[in-house]
């Protein structure tokens, strides 16, 4: 197994992304992390992953809400990215359960995982109930 990392400057000092290419057994994947900020310009994270050509995928924590991946409201930056989504050669492996939930108990859907759609069939995802004292849910993905 070998691997690199995929450095991209970002013009946002907000945003927190790190994108790793892997090589195992003859095949290569890319698997990215991100944290996008409430008000991030979600241009510049679409432009980023538009740029990734192997088997991908997404894991983070988007600060979007949409009835799409389970939210309850949308807003005009989910909305762009449910566009961009659609254009894209990715898919959403999330279901409607929340990821997210606060101290007062209401939970919502704002890590999302994406997957590059050649890989759709190929692979499971859960949300488990394990929290690890976060308030975030960690995202459980198999790839077989």
């Amino acid at each position: 197994m070998s691997g690199h990392i995929i450095f991209e400057n970002s013009n946002d000092p907000n945003l927190e992304m790190l994108a790793v290419e892997i090589q195992s057994h003859n095949v290569t994947f890319t698997i990215v992390n991100i944290y996008a900020p409430h008000g991030l310009d979600i241009n510049q994270v679409q432009k980023f992953f538009s740029t990734l050509k192997t088997r991908t995928f997404i894991f983070g924590d988007f600060n979007l809400h949409h009835p799409f991946w389970g939210g309850k409201t949308s807003t005009p930056k989910s909305e762009e990215f449910l566009d961009w989504l659609n254009q894209s050669h990715f898919s959403i492996l999330n279901t409607s359960m929340p990821t997210h939930i606060t101290q007062n108990f209401t939970s919502s859907v704002i890590d999302l995982t994406l997957c590059s759609a050649s890989l759709l069939n190929e692979v499971y995802c859960y949300v488990s109930d394990c929290t690890f004292e976060s308030d975030h849910l960690p995202i459980v993905v198999s790839w077989s």
